[in-house]
């Protein structure tokens, strides 16, 4: 079985594909967060791009998706914290690329929010929704936490979490 390139232990076919082809809806901002990684792996822009809050779509296209996303190497990804209470929907992560032969890091605390299901959106989803009714978790915006992080070690585990150590497997 390929896991699902989330992190999870699940398959990408019992984890994040029903999300990116519409036959599910993203439970938690952690889940969002996770399939969001595993669309830009799986190079589905179109999803990323939907699931931007219909109010910040507006700073973002599939094209500037494809663009920047065509310029990496997606490695694997970190959950730090998540945080899921009333008033605060926050994921950090960190999410490993290699650009241009060089191992980087994308490291970011991301803002969710729960609001009613859009238009855009629902066409997205194979069964149709009460879009009165439903609401979904979409990304609103992100900040940058201004810490330095190590890169691996030769000996330690893998980044892309497939239990090797680094040296054997993307070092």
């Amino acid at each position: 079985m390929n896991r699902c390139p989330c992190g999870t232990q699940l398959s990408y076919e019992n984890c994040c594909q029903p999300l990116h082809d519409g036959k599910a809806i993203a439970q938690s901002p952690a889940q969002l967060m996770r399939s969001r990684y595993c669309a830009f792996v799986k190079q589905q822009s179109a999803y990323i791009y939907l699931t931007h809050s219909p109010e910040t779509r507006h700073s973002v296209s599939v094209e500037s998706i494809n663009e920047w996303n065509s310029q990496c190497d997606w490695c694997g990804l970190q959950l730090v914290t998540s945080t899921n209470d009333t008033l605060l929907h926050q994921v950090e992560f960190i999410a490993w690329y290699q650009q241009a032969g060089k191992l980087n890091y994308h490291h970011e605390l991301s803002q969710f929010l729960n609001e009613p299901l859009d238009d855009a959106f629902a066409k997205h989803l194979q069964e149709p929704k009460d879009k009165n009714n439903e609401k979904v978790w979409y990304y609103a915006s992100a900040t940058y936490p201004d810490r330095k992080i190590a890169l691996p070690k030769r000996n330690d585990e893998c980044i892309c979490n497939s239990g090797q150590k680094f040296k054997k497997c993307c070092g």
